[in-house]
């Protein structure tokens, strides 16, 4: 005959138990773990949005938003490709890290990727470098009647980035006019 350990003795308990609940032999399962019958009634989360916030001005060391002003979308890096959206967390990087250089130049690193944002060459933006250089140096300038301008620097010229509203890419412009506003959302 075998010697009974503690486990034989819980097993035996546990089965014997389990056979005189109404002659059943199921297991046990807390309340708290079932599913409710009018589970489709319980709200699930809200899927990110760009909407909310206060927009600031961006300090570095510390992670934002970049949202367009007039169309409340977020600068995200999709695909490799920057574009606005609202729905920023369904499919792409939207949280930009502030740096900045010894000179005062700004820096807007993607959280995941670590690409930095910057002008392109060919009349856009782009984040596609891991290491800032002259084409992801960003000047910041606000705006009176909310926002702030973003500026890279083309030789000696600075370039707005501007958007189009139908597609939602990225451009640059050489005119302050045509430049559009940004905010800053700290996240």
């Amino acid at each position: 005959m075998s010697k009974l350990t503690s486990m034989d003795a819980w097993t035996r308990r546990t089965q014997s138990d389990t056979s005189s609940l109404s002659g059943t032999t199921g297991v046990y399962t807390p309340t708290h773990t079932t599913s409710p019958s009018n589970l489709a009634a319980i709200p699930l989360p809200a899927p990110f949005s760009t909407y909310g916030g206060i927009g600031s001005a961006p300090e570095a060391g510390e992670t934002y938003m970049i949202r367009h002003m007039d169309t409340g979308k977020a600068v995200t890096l999709s695909g490799g490709e920057l574009v606005l959206r609202t729905d920023a967390d369904v499919d792409g990087g939207w949280r930009w890290h502030c740096s900045e250089s010894h000179d005062g130049w700004l820096y807007f690193r993607e959280t995941v990727s670590g690409v930095y944002l910057g002008r392109d060459g060919w009349g856009g933006f782009r984040a596609k470098k891991r290491s800032p250089g002259v084409w992801e140096r960003l000047l910041i300038r606000p705006r009176e009647a909310g926002g702030c301008n973003i500026f890279a620097i083309h030789w000696w010229i600075l370039m707005a980035m501007s958007t189009e509203d139908t597609d939602g890419k990225l451009f640059e412009t050489n005119t302050v006019a045509k430049a559009s506003r940004w905010e800053f959302v700290r996240v």
